[in-house]
């Protein structure tokens, strides 16, 4: 073998090394969580219904907070979010925001109770902040479509490491996307 082409092996060798580290050449972009299926635990929310923009979630979650803070209630935070905001308004946009309580507690006015009982869905636990956690909907869609997989409920957000006092980049979220 010439040094000329051994030299220009050991280039292309490094080349292709150094793309593959960047992640040139890549089909998919290699996401820091994995996507799963499971079949969940009923769960009993306490909740009320929030109208507005998702970008506002943070206000309604701060609101249930106040509530639930003094009256001992320290189960996790969901947003369980019931239109898609490609289709609807920010200001008509429906979602419920509640928080995981032991079966049977009463609600003060203002609140309900909601049971949600066990199902199949597909899930990803994402950390990061919120506003980043909607950008990685259309690739989870995308894998559940690849999967066979079709929603049959509306799309629940489990944050399991929240509060004012968790940095954004340490906040921690469960999507989970009920399946048939």
């Amino acid at each position: 073998m010439s040094r000329n082409f051994r030299l220009s092996f050991w280039i292309l060798i490094f080349g292709i090394f150094v793309l593959a580290q960047a992640g040139c050449g890549r089909k998919g972009e290699k996401k820091p969580y994995e996507i799963l299926t499971k079949t969940t635990q009923n769960m009993t929310l306490l909740y009320f219904e929030h109208t507005g923009s998702y970008d506002q979630i943070g206000t309604a979650l701060a609101k249930l907070a106040e509530y639930a803070t003094p009256k001992g209630i320290t189960g996790n935070m969901v947003g369980i979010y019931l239109d898609d905001p490609e289709i609807v308004r920010a200001e008509s946009l429906r979602s419920e925001i509640g928080i995981v309580v032991p079966y049977g507690l009463m609600p003060d006015s203002g609140y309900g109770i909601q049971e949600i009982p066990a199902r199949k869905v597909v899930y990803a636990i994402i950390k990061g902040p919120y506003a980043d956690i909607a950008k990685e909907y259309p690739y989870i869609m995308e894998w559940m479509g690849k999967k066979g997989y079709k929603m049959n409920a509306p799309m629940t957000e489990i944050y399991l490491e929240a509060g004012p006092n968790v940095p954004p980049a340490q906040l921690v979220t469960e999507v989970q996307f009920p399946i048939e």
